[in-house]
């Protein structure tokens, strides 16, 4: 099997300790090392079984081939192994279809049981069944997969609708060690599908009346694994820390917590009793492993645990081969088509410092799928649309593959109530998320939200409270106490920045959204199968700059603020000036002959604006955009401080005056005043209504 790193540190290690050995000891007999049971466990593994994702094509860092090849290597260094995956092994997406080559992969790597969760009944009755099937079945390919649940029951029976334990045996040190494993992972299946996904199921017992996991314990395992001669108990309980830490200091008589949500994290707890448990969590992203050793008396004892990173391995190729069929099947069902893009999409990437046609699409297709008044969207949370050769015809096929691009977020999509004073907080945190590097520019905010169905502007130099401006609904000002529906995704709720708030409505758990996970792809997969050829198209509008609303503007943000007025055109150059770069809109202004910078070939973009240079600028605008510039000279003339205006900004300002871009102070144009954003926004808002 191919593998990265561990195998090579690991023989440099043992050569380099030899070369250590003082002389003579060539010749000594070695200790012999203690004998070694290795527990091992993943968890939210959601069907990595492939070398990339069929959906988006990207390599999978922490799939199923690099357990296969882990396991592989760990089994070489311990005595025996118990290897256990805790829920969530499946893919509902919008390729979904992986659940037969996920069980295969099991199989092949010799997992011993599997404690079904969520996503293993959000499959859908036939092809969960399906599933189960092909885990525990004696003959075929690998060996069987236990299936292990004490939370799942017969809907009809009220029996156990699965093995609730399973005790393994394994060698270690020759003694025969009794392992006893316990599912428990099913209680939050009602709360997040609709009935009809689990109708022949029912989850905990009936006198369970709070759905909890530390109750199924309590009252109904431990009795039972108390007349079985049992040396070590595990519980995998799918749940994040803070449930493994209720359930452990609720209970007693547990050796090993496996927990599931969550990222990847080892650590201890304390029962009821006051006694240390060890907990340990794959997260998707590691394989856990927990030493079992003997002590001096013979007994099993649990020893330390640690991660190893799935990403440190390669791929198990044998298994890769094996499962190649069912990845060209999905990569060919990504390919589907689900809509069609109309119009011009040529400036489709994500940005999270401005606006984007991405970004609104994807928040539009929030809206129009839930209902929803506004969508918060993370900007960290969208992709870009691929270069393909259709791009140029009018009409650009969106299948299921583009869908998951734009849309990358995996988590499930809500609708919850805030009132306008908590989203006002909540974007006031956000403008706290983007930086200012030292040219003045705005840098990062992919962890920062916007806000779309709203009109507002962020000011990320203002105090913490005052860095939100102008935010309105459907024209009117927000108010503080007004409640408003906002569709999100699922993950803003484990923000602790997050306002408290109550949920509406989970796609996750909708009959239209519930098979592909209820996230942002799937919303945008619906609404651009119903919606024909979708245009670009903006609904609300949001900015973020650096500085506070009253502080000065540079030639730069100016220049930005025409840019984003004109729609952002491409420019056919990518430099117009030598201090500056990578700045589409002076490339554009340059081109369009709205700038000329000093003559020396410098823009100077971090000088403050002045109210002649901005006028300067607003008409050359105005001429390249084919506006009619007449003027006869009365407005500039009437000033009393006309000799102050520059020969260059005479007819510029005169133009502006007339049209009403901008306004004398006392009867003075203050040629030299700098011009607030306030001021500037105003300005754009005039110059747009202008023919």
């Amino acid at each position: 099997m191919a593998r990265k790193k561990h195998g090579f540190y690991r023989l440099c290690a043992a050569l380099l300790g030899l070369m250590l050995l003082p002389v003579g000891a060539w010749a000594a007999q070695p200790d012999q090392a203690a004998p070694v049971l290795g527990i091992y466990t993943t968890g939210d593994m959601a069907g990595r079984v492939y070398e990339t994702d069929p959906l988006t094509g990207v390599e999978e860092e922490s799939g199923y081939l690099k357990v296969a090849a882990a396991m592989t290597e760990e089994r070489e260094q311990v005595e025996s192994a118990l290897l256990l995956d805790s829920g969530d092994a499946v893919a509902n997406d919008l390729a979904s279809g992986s659940a037969a080559d996920t069980a295969l992969a099991l199989r092949t790597i010799g997992y011993d049981a599997l404690v079904p969760s969520l996503e293993e009944f959000r499959l859908g009755q036939g092809h969960r069944a399906a599933f189960f099937r092909d885990l525990t079945r004696t003959e075929g390919e690998g060996t069987p997969v236990e299936l292990l649940s004490a939370d799942w029951l017969d809907g009809k029976t009220g029996q156990p609708a699965a093995q609730p334990y399973q005790i393994f045996t394994r060698q270690l040190g020759g003694k025969e060690i009794r392992i006893a494993v316990v599912g428990l992972g099913t209680l939050e299946v009602p709360e997040s599908l609709p009935a009809y996904y689990y109708s022949d199921s029912r989850f905990g017992h009936l006198d369970d009346g709070s759905g909890d996991y530390a109750w199924e314990w309590n009252h109904w395992v431990q009795p039972q694994l108390a007349r079985e001669n049992c040396d070590l108990v595990v519980v995998c309980c799918h749940g994040d820390l803070d449930t493994l830490e209720q359930f452990a200091a609720e209970t007693a008589g547990i050796d090993l917590l496996v927990g599931g949500h969550g990222a990847a994290g080892t650590g201890v707890l304390r029962d009821r009793d006051g006694q240390e448990v060890p907990w340990v969590s794959g997260g998707g992203t590691a394989l856990t492993r927990t030493d079992v050793t003997l002590s001096p008396e013979g007994k099993p004892v649990i020893g330390s645990s640690q991660l190893l990173e799935l990403s440190d391995y390669e791929n198990d190729m044998d298994l890769a081969q094996a499962v190649a069929p069912g990845q060209t099947t999905r990569q060919n069902k990504a390919g589907q088509r689900t809509g069609a893009l109309s119009g011009d999409w040529s400036d489709a990437a994500a940005d999270p410092l401005r606006q984007t046609p991405v970004a609104d699409l994807v928040a539009r297709a929030m809206l129009w799928t839930s209902g929803a008044d506004g969508a918060l969207v993370t900007n960290g949370s969208l992709g870009s649309l691929p270069e393909r050769s259709d791009a140029g015809l009018g009409v650009r096929i969106l299948t299921l593959r583009d869908c998951a691009l734009l849309a990358a977020g995996d988590s499930p999509v809500v609708v919850v109530e805030l009132t306008g004073a908590q989203l006002e907080g909540w974007l006031d945190i956000c403008a706290g998320r983007y930086q200012v590097d030292e040219s003045g520019q705005l840098t990062g905010g992919d962890d920062a939200d916007f806000l779309y169905g709203m009109d507002y502007e962020l000011y990320t130099g203002a105090q913490p409270g005052q860095r939100v401006a102008n935010l309105t609904w459907q024209g009117q000002p927000v108010e503080a106490e007004e409640t408003y529906r906002v569709v999100m995704e699922a993950s803003h709720l484990e923000d602790e920045e997050f306002p408290a708030c109550t949920v509406l409505w989970s796609a996750a758990s909708d009959m239209q959204y519930a098979a592909t996970g209820g996230t942002m792809a799937s919303l945008l997969a619906a609404y651009a199968s119903r919606n024909g050829a979708i245009l670009p198209q903006r609904d609300s509008s949001w900015a973020v700059y650096p500085g506070t609303v009253d502080s000065p503007l540079t030639r730069l943000e100016f220049v930005e603020l025409l840019y984003e007025a004109a729609g952002r055109p491409k420019p056919g150059a990518d430099v117009a000036f030598v201090d500056i770069a990578d700045s589409d809109a002076v490339v554009w202004a340059a081109e369009s002959r709205i700038v000329s910078g000093d003559g020396k070939g410098m823009f100077l973009p971090q000088s403050l604006v002045t109210r002649e240079q901005a006028a300067a600028m607003l008409y050359h605008y105005a001429r390249a955009e084919g506006m009619d510039l007449t003027t006869d000279g009365g407005a500039v003339n009437s000033l009393s401080d006309r000799a102050s205006v520059s020969g260059w900004a005479v007819t510029a300002v005169d133009f502006c005056l007339q049209n009403g871009l901008m306004e004398p102070v006392d009867g003075q144009f203050l040629p030299a005043a700098t011009m607030t954003r306030s001021e500037a926004r105003r300005t754009v808002e005039v110059l747009n209504t202008l023919e």
